[in-house]
């Protein structure tokens, strides 16, 4: 009861010093804007003096965990909502009738919601497969190249990653009208593999890294080749990291919404362009059902990988 206490007065608190901006901000435009609201500069003054109490009187720690339970919130509250009115009966979907889950099923036996959401999973996995061979190809390539080969090529991973995704869809339409590409789920995958091996490659690499050499050098002396090497000493110590590469690209395209949206073509819509365009003509409760169902596919994802890696985490300690 005493840390429920503590923890609602750490919000209060820190509720206080964060609307202090927006008031400022409202007077601000007021007096850009050549006109002086005294409401907002009254509501201004009253702010910053509850700012400054709040700030001399709440030791930093408090504040800072009541700022962090307020950006959760405002992180998951909106979440938390699509989930609670995907679950309600009535045909509004802001509107609460008693639970049930008939949008569910009437999203399933949409045709077109059933073939968008196979067709997001085969490019998913396929990116997720280019990315983690392509990357791990690329970390292990890199990671001990010379100083002039290894800068210019992070350079280039690292813009694949800066440049944004709006800049980098054009650029991808356009390389496949120009090699006359027909635009597919084929021309999607490759699309999302671009920045994918950039992921798979980051996390492969600080993996790589933080090995070291002595168990190569040792396979090595012991008459092991370069090959034979790789598959029974280093391969397997990378293999969390490809996982979890792989996994990540997955989430990643399967949530893709504007280099699919550009690499498409006609009738290739994958899941996400779906509920974009039913969004469009105006949000129904099969949509929040949908929307449900595509968070609880990554969030599986998400668990099975870290329950795979956990397992491999438990084998390697009790092999040592």
């Amino acid at each position: 009861m005493r840390r429920a206490s503590a923890l609602l007065v750490a919000v209060a608190a820190a509720l206080c010093v964060v609307a202090a901006l927006p008031a400022w901000a409202v007077l601000v435009v007021g007096l850009a804007d050549g006109r002086v609201v005294w409401g907002a500069v009254l509501a201004a003054a009253v702010a910053s003096g509850l700012a400054v109490v709040v700030v001399r009187r709440v030791s930093a720690p408090r504040l800072l965990m009541g700022y962090s339970v307020l950006v959760y919130v405002a992180l998951y509250l909106p979440i938390v909502v699509v989930v609670v009115y995907a679950f309600s009966g009535s045909v509004v979907a802001g509107a609460w009738q008693g639970f049930s889950t008939r949008w569910f099923g009437e999203a399933l036996a949409d045709p077109v919601i059933t073939a968008s959401v196979g067709r997001s999973v085969r490019v998913a996995f396929g990116a997720a497969a280019i990315s983690a061979v392509l990357g791990t190809a690329a970390a292990l390539a890199v990671t001990r190249a010379r100083l002039s080969i290894r800068v210019p090529f992070d350079a280039a991973v690292f813009l694949t990653l800066v440049v944004p995704e709006l800049v980098a869809a054009i650029s991808l339409l356009l390389f496949f009208v120009r090699l006359n590409v027909q635009l597919s789920t084929t021309t999607i995958m490759l699309g999302h593999a671009v920045f994918g091996t950039s992921v798979a490659m980051l996390i492969v690499r600080a993996r790589f890294a933080g090995m070291g050499s002595d168990l190569e050098h040792a396979s090595a002396d012991l008459g092991a080749g370069p090959v034979a090497t790789f598959r029974q000493v280093t391969l397997p110590r990378l293999v969390p990291a490809i996982l979890a590469a792989a996994a990540l690209v997955f989430v990643l395209s399967f949530d893709d919404v504007l280099i699919s949206l550009f690499t498409s073509g006609a009738g290739n819509e994958t899941w996400p362009l779906v509920i974009l365009s039913s969004v469009r003509f105006g949000l129904r409760p099969s949509i929040n059902a949908t929307v449900v169902m595509m968070l609880g596919i990554t969030l599986f994802v998400a668990l099975a990988t870290a329950l795979a890696l956990k397992m491999m985490g438990s084998r390697g300690r009790a092999v040592s």
